[in-house]
C-alpha cells in the first residue's frame, strides 16, 4: 500500500475529531517509579519479616512480569532504613561529652 501524497479538509477534520475522543490512558498506564511506590510497602515487608533479599524479591517480579533491577528493590529497602534515626557516632559522643564537661568547668 503506497501513501498519500494528499488529503482532504474532512479527511483531516474526521481524523482531529476522532483523536481527540481517544480515552484517556493516564489511570491505566502507571510508570515504573509509581509501581515500585506502590509496591514499596509490600517489598519492606517481604525484607524485613520474612527475610526475603533483594534478589528473592526481583525474581519473584521477574515471574510476574514486573522488570525491577536489585539495585531499585535494594534502594526502596535501604530508603526505609534511611529514616531511622541514627545513632550517634562514638567519636561524636565523645566530642560532644568533653564539651559539656568543660561548659560545667567554666
Amino acid at each position: 500500500m503506497t501513501a498519500r501524497g494528499f488529503y482532504t479538509q474532512k479527511e483531516l477534520d474526521e481524523a482531529k475529531s476522532k483523536l481527540q475522543n481517544l480515552p484517556d490512558l493516564t489511570p491505566q498506564r502507571i510508570t515504573r517509579a509509581q509501581a515500585l511506590e506502590n509496591l514499596k510497602d509490600t517489598i519492606l515487608m517481604l525484607a524485613k519479616e520474612k527475610g526475603y533479599t533483594p534478589e528473592d524479591i526481583k525474581s519473584a517480579l521477574d515471574s510476574m512480569k514486573f522488570n525491577f533491577s536489585v539495585k531499585s528493590i535494594s534502594a526502596v529497602i535501604s530508603e526505609e532504613a534511611g529514616t531511622k534515626k541514627k545513632r550517634q557516632r562514638k567519636t561524636e559522643a565523645v566530642v560532644t561529652k568533653a564539651n559539656q564537661q568543660s561548659d560545667q568547668q567554666a
